[in-house]
């Protein structure tokens, strides 16, 4: 049987909040990683690597793998080019040797007011001539249709799982 597309349900998907979230999300990393290659020399994945043991030192690659929202052997080869670089150091937790915690050495911790940099500038750019009264309806927005999708599908959100851990 030969469906013409008049028979179909229309939808238009550009319209919707999670295409425009989506996009807006997207253009936010590109930005950003564009940014933080050009002024730091570290790429967006570094950057969140660095900000999750900036909260947490000595974490391991699981929780990292968990907060950042990839896969563990997504991550190996992020940390081994890191710890390359000289951005970061393992070693093994005092408890369980198999096990490695991960901390920042002295020049991710100087390139963290760059990075931060990066971010707040972007930020700012992309908020101008958008009043606070609507940044914060947005956020608040933005937090319900989150907590509507973690109530109704039982997904959850990326720092809802990890707080949950």
């Amino acid at each position: 049987m030969i469906r013409y597309l008049t028979d179909m349900t229309k939808y238009d998907f550009e319209a919707s909040v999670g295409f425009v979230v989506n996009n807006t999300a997207k253009a936010f990393q590109k930005t950003l990683d564009f940014e933080l290659r050009k002024n730091v020399g570290v790429t967006i994945s570094q950057w969140k690597v660095v900000a999750s043991l900036v909260q947490q030192p000595g974490l391991t690659q699981k929780e990292i793998a968990d907060k950042v929202g990839v896969e563990g052997a997504t991550l190996v080869p992020i940390i081994d080019k890191m710890e390359e670089e000289g951005l970061l150091k393992r070693k093994p937790d005092s408890n369980d040797r198999r096990v490695n915690r991960i901390y920042l050495t002295s020049k991710a911790d100087s390139l963290w007011n760059s990075m931060t940099e990066c971010a707040i500038h972007i930020r700012k750019s992309s908020t101008k001539y958008i009043s606070e009264d609507d940044l914060e309806t947005t956020m608040k927005t933005l937090r319900k249709i989150s907590k509507n999708l973690s109530t109704y599908f039982a997904v959850g959100t990326l720092v809802e799982i990890s707080r949950k851990k």
